[in-house]
């Protein structure tokens, strides 16, 4: 849409307006009064319709239109001609909630046609008085409704996806923490049992437990990282707006009131003779079909097949009627304004509109006079203003629910891809080492019974203590701190025989638990990818910026040997990746190099950043 639904629904109603003001200028009386209270009503019409400026209760707003509508009608009956109804009549479809709001639509338009056979109207004023207050109030609801649901859906959008996320979120980690106590708690009992039957005799019998806890240990590590499909799509909430019920009856209704104005004034006109009028009655149905043909595939987001060809055979329908002297022409030029400005891009589509809206004014200069001509002029306008929007709306329904599957699907998959990374980060480093200590156990048995004790005893210790943490984590939000993981990587290292030394200043608590991952996960690495003897971690705050280093020796010349981490600041990896995409997200960096026999790690990130990712 060229302009934002907000933008063209004060259009709609300024273009409303002046058609109302120049339908009473037209019939020669003076109607003084009703133009000031056309007015008046016009403008309460805008707080009521326009998103963001309801500043006083609609009802309140609602009651004065109410009554500055139906003043003129007690004080000059004889100058009333439809009034303001039809801004009234919107306004209770915006306004009242419940069964009752269409009732009294439905009595705002009835009460014109009383009206208008009170006053002794033609047959065909009356039609326009009864059918009016439909038009326009349908017309209004739509396109306030339109403006306004663009908004909800983008609320709802991220109210939708947080909720898909939550419960993705407990799903998947309540899957994560079964499967790891499962796993963790099996490999304590087989590192107890192996440590029971090491020994000369037995070696044997210990070999196969350990093996089989390695086996465990690294299905496990698999396994949590690559959480396991959604097998049921999320349930989507209903939704619980009449405008989605309502939008295409909407716009067949307006279309219909339309061509039946248009089949009055042509029967009308036959009556007098007038070709054009009896041209336009016959052409009308071929108008009203290619009109409908059209608007199938613009409410689905599309356009028809050779639409510039039957674009033009529509408006050689539309306006041949006027060419031979008919009025019916006019009454529905505003159908094909509004599929220009579905089908045409814009800023051609506006000229276009703008040269059919002229079109209408000038007929109306040439066979009526100025006042008529505005009257059809505003008329087209506001057709196509109604058409377009109305279309849109119905397609922005359709697209909504698409939109809100789509959604679904992709916040889920988001939520698992960071459920998978949060569980490399904060539970690698416990499987990595119960690994490691597995496989140090595999080398001993049969040689060193007393190491490989030692070590089966640390490995049961390992399982326990990932126990005791899976356990402690109530999901990917868990706390941690750089303090605690300095001490924890102290003792694991040690505990593989490296000497650790760490020269480590308190940082700010903005950053503590970001650093606190960083740090775990180059100590994975350091583990699984190196023998090292030698270890330094610091940390360190200094000009706004906060740096965390960690450099170990034993790494393998071979960098296939050191696994998949590469040696540069573009080395491959899901651990370091993750931690590049904490650290972008926070406006850190994350910077790693090899030398021979060495790597380090330097991540950097500002101080006072806030961090969005836990």
């Amino acid at each position: 849409m060229a302009l934002n639904p907000a933008g063209v629904l004060v259009w709609f109603v300024c273009v409303s307006w002046v058609i109302r003001v120049t339908s009473h200028l037209d019939r020669g009386t003076d109607a003084t009064l009703v133009i000031a209270c056309i007015t008046l009503v016009a403008l309460l019409q805008l707080p009521i319709s326009v998103p963001g400026r309801r500043r006083l209760p609609r009802w309140a707003l609602l009651a004065t239109q109410a009554v500055c509508n139906y003043l003129p009608l007690l004080i000059t009956p004889q100058a009333w001609w439809t009034g303001a109804s039809a801004f009234v009549a919107g306004s209770v479809l915006l306004v009242v909630r419940g069964p009752l709001a269409w009732p009294l639509f439905t009595l705002i338009a009835a009460l014109e046609g009383v009206v208008g056979v009170l006053l002794g109207r033609e047959p065909v004023d009356i039609y326009h008085m009864t059918v009016a207050p439909i038009t326009l109030g349908l017309m209004l609801y739509g396109l306030s409704n339109l403006a306004d649901l663009l908004g909800r859906v983008r609320q709802e959008r991220g109210e939708l996806a947080a909720r898909v996320e939550e419960v993705e979120r407990l799903r998947l980690w309540r899957h994560t923490r079964d499967l790891l106590l499962t796993g963790l708690s099996t490999i304590e009992e087989l590192a107890e049992r192996a440590r029971r039957h090491n020994g000369p005799d037995n070696g044997h019998a210990a070999r196969g437990l350990v093996a089989q806890a390695l086996t465990i240990a690294r299905q496990t590590l698999d396994q949590v990282r690559s959480p396991p499909a959604t097998h049921a799509p999320a349930r989507l909430p209903a939704h619980d707006w009449p405008i989605v019920r309502l939008a295409t009856p909407m716009l067949v209704v307006v279309h219909l009131i339309f061509m039946g104005q248009a089949v009055f004034n042509a029967t009308a006109g036959t009556v007098d003779g007038s070709g054009g009028n009896r041209a336009g009655l016959f052409l009308l149905p071929v108008t009203f079909g290619l009109q409908l043909w059209h608007l199938v595939a613009a409410r689905s987001g599309g356009r028809t097949r050779g639409w510039a060809w039957t674009l033009a055979l529509q408006a050689v329908a539309t306006y041949l009627p006027v060419a031979l002297g008919g009025e019916s022409g006019l009454i529905v030029s505003g159908f094909l304004s509004g599929l220009v400005l579905l089908y045409v891009a814009a800023p051609v589509s506006w000229a276009l509109c703008a040269v059919i809206t002229g079109g209408s004014v000038v007929s109306g200069v040439l066979g009526w006079n100025p006042v008529t001509a505005v009257y059809f002029g505003c008329s087209t306008l506001s057709m196509a203003l109604a058409v377009d929007g109305l279309t849109r709306l119905t397609a922005l329904v359709a697209e909504l629910g698409r939109t809100r599957a789509q959604l679904v699907e992709m916040a889920a998959l988001q939520e698992r891809l960071k459920v998978g990374r949060d569980v490399h980060d904060l539970l690698g480093r416990g499987l990595t080492a119960i690994t490691l200590h597995g496989e140090l156990v595999l080398r001993l048995l049969g040689t060193d019974p007393p190491r490989a004790a030692e070590q089966l005893t640390l490995l049961a210790e390992a399982a326990r203590a990932s126990g005791a943490e899976v356990t402690r984590l109530s999901g990917p939000q868990a706390h941690l701190s750089l303090a605690g993981e300095l001490a924890s990587a102290r003792d694991a290292l040690e505990s593989a025989g490296a000497r650790v030394r760490v020269a480590a200043d308190p940082v700010p608590a903005a950053v503590d638990a970001l650093l606190a991952v960083v740090l775990r996960e180059a100590i994975t690495n350091v583990l699984r990818h190196s023998t090292p003897a030698e270890c330094l971690i610091e940390a360190a705050a200094e000009g706004g910026r906060v740096r965390l280093r960690v450099v170990n020796d034993g790494v393998p010349d071979d960098p296939q040997a050191a696994g998949p981490r590469g040696d540069g600041p573009q080395g491959g990896g899901s651990g370091l990746h993750n931690l590049r995409v904490r650290l972008d997200t926070a406006a850190g960096a994350l910077v790693t190099t090899r030398t021979p026999g060495r790597f380090e790690l330097r991540a950097e990130v500002p101080a006072d950043h806030e961090i969005l990712i836990p």
